[in-house]
């Protein structure tokens, strides 16, 4: 670890994992957003110590594919101390570690969860979709059925490749595009078990369909989201 590096520890909310984020000042301190006492509903930009920031837990280093000069890093963090600005969607500890580090506003935790959740919620929408047809179901329904089921298999593999690319130190895009790869592969074979050769394609096709839309929206959203804070 050295100065201006973006730190992480693993943590959970419940049974969810996540990562806190902060940024070493390379003397023994961290900068980081944290609740206040204990008071999740109140968050502070805090100088911590190294020992306070890593609550007993391991200290990994976030790599960043283009940072800004360790200078600017640190004036931004400790430019910041004091604030208490704290929004789990558009604010969180990471949203201000990598903003300090990169210049960019943005948490890649938030947005997996929530790209992850349309994506869910449009393949279960279609499976559910093709259900309610009950008797009159036709071969296409049957299929359309069977890709949103391999669509959400499709997407737990991806969760799951993600992650375990994260954990063997692989940067968060190369990650993103292995779990991409991961999930298409799993839903497509899914289908082709199910269906055959048209269930693989009709599962494949499903899968990349939500994908593209669940990207749309989450551009969508982060837009809306930026004009509301201007």
């Amino acid at each position: 670890m050295a100065r201006a590096d973006l730190l992480t520890v693993p943590c959970f909310w419940g049974f969810i994992p996540y990562r806190h984020f902060g940024i070493d000042l390379g003397d023994g301190t961290v900068v980081h957003l944290a609740s206040v006492r204990g008071d999740t509903s109140q968050m502070e930009v805090q100088r911590v110590s190294m020992d306070v920031f890593a609550d007993g837990k391991q200290i990994s280093v976030e790599q960043v594919s283009q940072p800004l000069e360790d200078d600017q890093v640190i004036e931004r963090a400790l430019g910041a101390v004091g604030n208490t600005h704290y929004h789990v969607a558009l604010g969180n500890c990471e949203h201000f570690a990598r903003l300090c580090k990169s210049g960019e506003h943005v948490s890649h935790q938030t947005d997996r969860l929530l790209r992850g959740v349309i994506r869910v919620g449009l393949a279960g929408l279609a499976s559910a979709s093709a259900r309610t047809v009950g008797s009159s179901a036709t071969a296409g329904v049957a299929m359309s059925r069977t890709a949103g089921v391999a669509t959400l298999l499709g997407e737990v593999a991806r969760h799951g490749a993600y992650a375990l690319s994260r954990c063997a130190k692989v940067e968060h895009r190369h990650a993103e595009r292995i779990g991409r790869g991961v999930g298409a592969v799993s839903a497509a074979v899914a289908g082709y078990i199910t269906k055959g050769p048209a269930g693989c394609a009709s599962a494949a096709t499903m899968y990349l369909t939500v994908d593209a839309m669940s990207q749309n929206a989450m551009h969508q959203m982060q837009s809306n989201a930026k004009k509301t804070a201007e």
